[in-house]
């Protein structure tokens, strides 16, 4: 592994474990301010301001969510990992209702760096099976 590729393997993790510490501002601290995340939920990619908002919303729903990283992948600027994600429903979420239900699941996450920081993440989860696992009434939970 090159350095510049060590560099990127350690930014992304320690990203994830800030989030995964419920700091969104240290994992943001990881991100370019010109940085996008394609998330599973939303058609269009959402842009710095925006994922800082919907984080907080999500730690917010799932106040004991968690991220596991299981694997980590490096090639030059491209880092893709895969996480095991799990929380609890016990605050409503966009109109949904919280039904005090767990779910695990996991998900893959591609990130694209720029100087040692996260320029894109693509995130890539089964949204279906959190639902069924929620109980929610519908796929956006």
């Amino acid at each position: 592994m090159t350095p510049e590729e060590e560099r990127n393997r350690e930014a992304v993790l320690n990203a994830i474990k800030a989030l995964s510490d419920h700091d969104v501002d240290g994992f943001m601290s990881y991100h370019t301010e010109d940085m996008t995340s394609h998330e599973p939920f939303y058609p269009d990619p959402i842009p710095r301001d925006e994922l800082v908002v919907l984080l907080h919303q999500w730690l917010n729903t799932y106040p004991d969510a968690k991220i596991e990283t299981q694997r980590v992948f490096v090639e030059g600027d491209i880092v893709a990992v895969e996480n095991l994600v799990s929380g609890t429903f016990q605050n409503d979420f966009l109109g949904e209702k919280a039904t005090g239900r767990s779910y695990q699941t996991r998900e893959a996450v591609f990130f694209e760096m720029e100087n040692g920081k996260i320029k894109a993440e693509r995130i890539y989860i089964d949204r279906k099976h959190i639902a069924e696992q929620l109980g929610a009434e519908s796929e956006e939970a």
